[in-house]
């Protein structure tokens, strides 16, 4: 009999080439939607009556996309220069997209500290930046918020 153990969601840590080692707060909405082609009319009707529908996936609505929260920390510009990087020159980037997508893992961890799922993502980059909201009644700490997009998030683990 398999031995059932639910995973913490609050295991977990998410790295992109060449960004570790960063205080994550949360991962959260990742998703991506399959596109459909062919479903909404009947190809064919067979003996008996029978209405024949096909159905195909014709890739994603889509780029699979999902939100990192990462704690500010003194000095660490490494995701805001990641940020920077793929946005257009005309916007005050660097204008390089192409040339600085990443690859990058989501993995999750059991109560033992082994890892036990992991999702793989190809040629990421960061769509859009937030910072937390500053005042001087917040007892919060300050985190950054970036919208990653991805060609593909695959479950290896």
């Amino acid at each position: 009999m398999a031995n059932l153990q639910p995973i913490p969601t609050s295991r977990f840590y998410v790295e992109f080439d060449g960004i570790t080692e960063k205080m994550i707060k949360s991962v959260t909405e990742v998703n991506f939607t399959g596109k459909l082609a062919g479903h909404d009319k009947p190809v064919s009707s067979t003996k008996g009556g029978k209405t024949l529908w096909q159905t195909t996936s014709s890739g994603f609505e889509e780029n699979p996309n999902f939100t990192v929260e990462v704690f500010l920390r003194e000095g660490d510009m490494q995701m805001y220069n990641w940020f920077k990087a793929v946005m257009p020159k005309s916007e005050g980037g660097d204008g390089n997209w192409a040339g600085s997508r990443k690859a990058g893992a989501i993995v999750g961890y059991n109560s033992a500290d082994e890892e036990v799922l992991r999702w793989s993502i190809t040629n990421a980059w960061p769509k859009s930046y937030k910072v937390s909201d500053f005042g001087a009644d917040k007892s919060d700490l300050c985190v950054e918020t970036y919208e990653i997009v991805c060609e593909q998030i695959n479950r290896t683990k």
